[in-house]
């Protein structure tokens, strides 16, 4: 194995042995000295006949896993796949370890299927890493169940906190603005230079009850209240956008394309960086829906 560059091949594995050739990674040393950078490249070669998931780790020692990324095959792909990473050379996953120490690559795919490429000096046993994967994927169901009871508990009491706000509204029946009235009395939230935000607070699920009826739906839409179970406050403030000033309900979170696609699907079409940036993806920041104002 050259020492800044090495070539493996990838294989399927049935019941524990080791079968035909499935594709390559290319592993090479870039950049300078204090910034080295391993860039490893992926080809494979799947066909799959509906969408299905195949996470790849690194073996450390021919037992250890430490996952590396996703590869999402599409129904009836034929050509090669190629995914590439690149990551620090001398410490790739922050463990520690240097990339040469790693001694292959596995790919467990959604339905069973296993593939496998060493170039290291340890041997490894599929079986024993399918056992692994098993079990962290046991661990991981079991906290996304009890999260998702969490949050539906969450929910739960979040919808009934909004009707009880809402009815205090209504019988209150008071002339006020309920977006100005939060601004001055909630409280504040940091707003960075040359930010949209111009200025915004911390509230709770049940206080959208205060808004006009038609931002009501927001006190118990998924994506808010993911957003509140794991930051337990939600964003309320003025912001400049499209040349004029509105106010927003913020969701707050860090953008990365899966988040994007789920706020989206629950009406957070715009997000807005915590700090003004060009570069979005690993940035907090507020997932925003504008206030209707009756």
């Amino acid at each position: 194995m050259n020492s800044g560059r090495w070539v493996s091949y990838i294989y399927r594995y049935r019941e524990g042995r080791r079968c035909e050739n499935a594709g390559f990674i290319k592993v090479q040393r870039t950049g300078c000295e204090d910034r080295a950078k391993a860039r490893i490249q992926i080809g494979i070669k799947l066909y799959k006949n509906k969408i299905c998931r195949c996470i790849t780790y690194l073996i450390y020692r021919g037992k250890t896993i430490n996952y590396l990324t996703d590869i999402c095959i599409q129904p009836k792909e034929r050509d090669t796949i190629v995914k590439r990473v690149e990551l620090p050379w001398d410490n790739p996953l922050g463990d520690g370890r240097h990339i040469k120490e790693y001694c292959g690559i596995v790919f467990v795919c959604d339905d069973g299927e296993i593939l496998a490429s060493s170039w290291g000096d340890y041997e490894f046993s599929v079986d024993d890493i399918w056992q692994e994967v098993s079990a962290e994927k046991n661990i991981e169901e079991e906290k996304k169940q009890e999260e998702t009871k969490n949050e539906e508990e969450n929910t739960e009491e979040i919808g009934q906190d909004v009707a009880v706000t809402q009815e205090e509204c209504i019988s209150k029946n008071e002339e006020m603005d309920p977006c100005e009235y939060m601004l001055s009395t909630y409280p504040k939230l940091p707003v960075f230079v040359d930010s949209q935000i111009i200025e915004c607070v911390k509230i709770v699920p049940h206080d959208i009850g205060m808004l006009p009826m038609a931002n009501w739906k927001l006190g118990v839409n998924s994506f808010l209240s993911h957003g509140y179970y794991h930051y337990r406050y939600i964003m309320m403030g003025r912001v400049h956008f499209d040349s004029q000033e509105i106010y927003v309900i913020g969701v707050p979170g860090v953008f990365t394309n899966k988040e994007k696609y789920l706020a989206n699907m629950f009406g957070f079409n715009v997000f807005i960086p915590a700090k003004n940036t060009d570069i979005l993806t690993g940035n907090f920041g507020y997932w925003i829906s504008e206030i209707v104002r009756e």
